[in-house]
């Protein structure tokens, strides 16, 4: 005959009842040495301390927020999942683990909707604020069901600037990136764009078009062509340059990843990089440094980004002075994707 076996009982959670009641004092003193420790004797919160570590209490984390109105935690809404909105988010979690927060990452998938429905769950309580990575159109006044939380936008600021940002000029690290080509001698200088939807985009081909305007070239908008932020568009978008009457000497690409893309293409059609045509891409991502040639790029400092937005939020948060508008410099790094043309590469188209 079998003999049955019963599962052993798994002990009773430790609670703040039986903590206090170990120490002789009152729950109030256990709860306050947990969360506002600067009220009470320095000994009296070592004692605590030392009694949770004995008995294994652990904190019921919704009752705390329940009771304090805080979750010690973010939202971190991002467009896509690209290597360039993890760097900044590197950023965010390096000051979060200082600032003793916790960061949830977020999806938009640049719709507008979905971005809304994530203000709102912060608004409802499952965070304490927000940190807006955003390449699409940030609409701030659109209707919301709840308040806006504490918000604020990384990498460009919102259209109508309510939000408190830290940023990079798109259109100044742009006209940065067109002036290289310009200074290398290059005459013949087209601009693949980013994504239509994408604020950041607009602002890189406004750049390219002052610089190219400042320069004295003319009909600059016929040498934009339409893109995306993906290799698969840069290449796509640079088979288009190469198939006109004359190809370009110099292509500055909106992002890392359509440089690399337009790289691809100029490779494929038997040409040489820099050596016949000079790309510069934007970003500085961790691919332009490892690729051949290594990519010359307009650096933009990601991970300080990241960090300054999450320590601008916590001061927010604990209603401390900040600076509304935090702009970050942005810098050209050559390497090896751009040169000067060669004499026999003729003038302007």
């Amino acid at each position: 005959m079998e003999k049955s076996i019963t599962p052993a009982l798994s002990p009773k959670a430790v609670t703040i009842r039986d903590v206090a009641r170990d120490l002789g004092v009152s729950v109030a003193t256990v709860s306050r040495a947990l969360a506002k420790p600067e009220l009470l004797r320095p000994a009296t919160v070592t004692r605590v301390r030392e009694a949770i570590d004995r008995l294994g209490y652990r904190p019921n984390v919704v009752a705390q927020t329940l009771s304090l109105g805080s979750t010690n935690s973010v939202y971190v809404i991002i467009p896509s999942l690209s290597p360039f909105f993890m760097e900044i988010f590197r950023g965010i979690e390096r000051a979060a683990l200082e600032l003793d927060y916790s960061v949830v990452i977020v999806h938009s998938g640049r719709d507008p909707v979905r971005e809304g429905a994530y203000f709102d769950q912060v608004a409802c309580g499952r965070a304490d604020g927000v940190l807006l990575l955003s390449s699409a159109r940030v609409q701030t006044r659109r209707p919301h069901r709840f308040k806006l939380p504490p918000t604020v936008a990384v990498l460009e600021a919102d259209e109508g600037g309510e939000f408190p940002s830290v940023r990079v000029d798109h259109v100044a690290a742009a006209m940065q990136a067109t002036n290289h080509l310009i200074q290398l001698g290059h005459l013949r200088i087209a601009h693949i764009t980013g994504n239509a939807g994408a604020p950041m985009a607009a602002h890189r081909r406004q750049g390219f078009l002052t610089a190219m305007a400042e320069a004295g070239f003319k009909s600059a908008e016929e040498r934009c062509v339409p893109g995306e932020f993906t290799p698969d568009a840069g290449y796509a978008a640079m088979e288009i340059l190469l198939a006109r009457p004359v190809r370009p000497t110099a292509v500055f690409a909106a992002n890392d990843e359509i440089a690399v893309g337009a790289i691809c293409a100029i490779v494929a059609a038997g040409l040489r990089v820099p050596e016949d045509i000079s790309v510069i891409g934007y970003d500085d991502q961790q691919l332009g440094r490892v690729y051949n040639p290594p990519l010359t790029t307009v650096h933009v400092p990601t991970i300080d980004l990241g960090y300054q937005a999450m320590v601008k939020l916590r001061r927010i948060l604990a209603d401390e002075e900040y600076e509304h508008d935090v702009l970050l410099p942005t810098h050209v790094i050559q390497r090896g994707s751009t040169a000067p043309p060669r004499k026999d590469q003729g003038g302007e188209e």
